[in-house]
């Protein structure tokens, strides 16, 4: 028997190794990729293009969180699957720490873009498991929302998970100027002029975002190109190295080198042009940088509010759809705030951060002489969440922050957000209690200890 193992044969027995430990905790689902790495976990959503994986991880001296991290179908070699038992128990120990999770951020290179045609304008259309997505930014800027598109829906999985299926399926539109956005909504039957710059339209199940990306594409077409050329000069070295290398060993053996002598000068040379492969991919780590730090700082605003009305389709279309249910505008709204929050760290999102704006914002009114006080917050109507300029005055602005107070210490503190006891407080027939005495059965506690309890809470934050 030789001595000698592929790398591949290697990479399977310690990717079975790495499994074996983690299957001694509990059996997890496994997926093996084409270039051998291994991940196990729970398959938390599968469709054509991706598969999406919870990982438990448990870094030492820090608490365990999940991470969620797409693959797409075209990377797997083979994918080992758990029985309806083993998943319901793997599914009950993800449950204790869902609001501790970060997202991968889906591959863009994966993402399958197609030309589509719809309210007068040709869009690059984009069919995800959860959405169709269709745009008139340039084909750079649609594979980057589309990436954060899918980053943000794990999230709103991981802590509303699906209960239910829609009725027809959801979409959003990306226009890549504010004049497109007026123009479709127009075209979608909306009379009036809307001051914000997205808005999710439940009778028609479409979410309609505008933005700047027209411009921004215009701006940042240097970097793009610069990155575009680093791309291929990666290549072009990636590829030769192997002719080099061969080019190298004639030559040597030519001069009259030993075997050994010319095995040391052509990895003496590898090392070299590996030295230069490793340089222009660092210039490239950079330059991918610098465009996503560019696209973050001018759509940025166009993202939070991306997050935060398809936050809205997302409850009506899988959690709690109309008729059955009634949200109050407290949590409907305290929760999309929640969301449109999300940090972004590297390549990852989090959403159980506490929103600092939101946090700084209540902080003060709380701090002031004459703080919102819970029962108001619990009886507001539309009309105290409704924006009627490009930005929320600070009246509206008030209403808002105590929602994502109140939204976030139910969700992060009190864990109540999956209970059975939440499901039965949005319950249609429940609607017709006053909302202090629908509240009294959701918290089960008089509701001036909960209050006090709640702030002090955010006052610690």
């Amino acid at each position: 028997m030789s001595r000698f193992v592929s790398f591949s044969a290697w990479a399977i027995v310690l990717c079975g190794l790495l499994e074996s430990a983690a299957s001694a905790q509990s059996p997890r689902e496994q997926i093996e990729l084409k270039d051998q790495s291994c991940y196990s976990g729970l398959i938390e959503s599968e469709d054509a293009d991706w598969l999406t994986l919870i990982r438990i991880q448990t870094p030492r001296g820090r608490q365990t969180h999940l991470v969620i991290q797409p693959f797409a179908q075209s990377q797997i070699e083979k994918v080992t699957r758990l029985d309806a038992e083993q998943r319901a128990a793997l599914q009950k120990q993800i449950e204790e720490f869902r609001n501790r999770a970060t997202i991968e951020a889906v591959r863009m290179e994966a993402i399958q873009l197609k030309p589509s045609q719809g309210e007068g304008r040709a869009y690059r259309h984009y069919q995800s498991k959860w959405f169709a997505l269709d745009s008139t930014a340039n084909e750079a800027s649609t594979r980057r929302v589309i990436v954060r598109a899918e980053q943000i829906f794990a999230a709103y999985r991981q802590i509303v998970p699906p209960r239910t299926e829609p009725a027809r399926p959801l979409r959003l539109i990306v226009l890549g100027s504010m004049d497109e956005y007026q123009a479709v909504l127009a075209k979608l039957g909306v009379k009036a002029k809307i001051a914000n710059s997205a808005c999710f339209l439940e009778d028609q199940n479409t979410v309609v975002i505008g933005s700047d990306l027209t411009r921004l594409a215009a701006v940042s077409s240097q970097f793009v190109a610069q990155n575009a050329q680093l791309r291929r000069d990666l290549s072009d070295l990636e590829g030769r190295l192997p002719e080099r290398l061969r080019a190298v060993a004639e030559s040597l053996k030519k001069s009259g080198l030993s075997n050994a002598e010319v095995s040391v000068e052509v990895m003496k040379e590898r090392l070299r042009f590996k030295k230069q492969i490793d340089k222009k991919r660092d210039e490239l780590r950079q330059s991918d940088l610098q465009i996503d730090r560019t696209f973050k700082q001018s759509a940025g605003q166009m993202l939070v509010r991306l997050y935060h009305e398809a936050f809205h389709a997302y409850v009506r279309n899988w959690v709690f759809p109309r008729p059955q249910y009634d949200i109050p505008h407290w949590l409907d709204e305290g929760l999309a705030v929640l969301f449109e929050g999300g940090l972004l760290e590297g390549n990852t999102l989090r959403v159980d951060a506490p929103n600092s704006a939101a946090l700084a914002k209540l902080k003060a009114d709380m701090a002031g002489p004459e703080p919102l006080e819970l029962k108001k917050l619990l009886a507001a109507d539309e009309g105290r969440f409704l924006i009627m300029s490009a930005t929320r005055p600070a009246a509206v602005d008030r209403y808002y922050v105590n929602a994502w107070g109140m939204a976030y210490y139910l969700t992060f503190e009190k864990r109540l957000l999956n209970s059975p006891v939440l499901e039965q407080y949005l319950r249609r027939a429940n609607a017709q209690l006053a909302p202090a005495a629908r509240f009294q059965q959701l918290i089960g506690m008089p509701r001036a200890e909960f209050e006090q309890q709640w702030r002090e809470y955010i006052r610690g934050l």
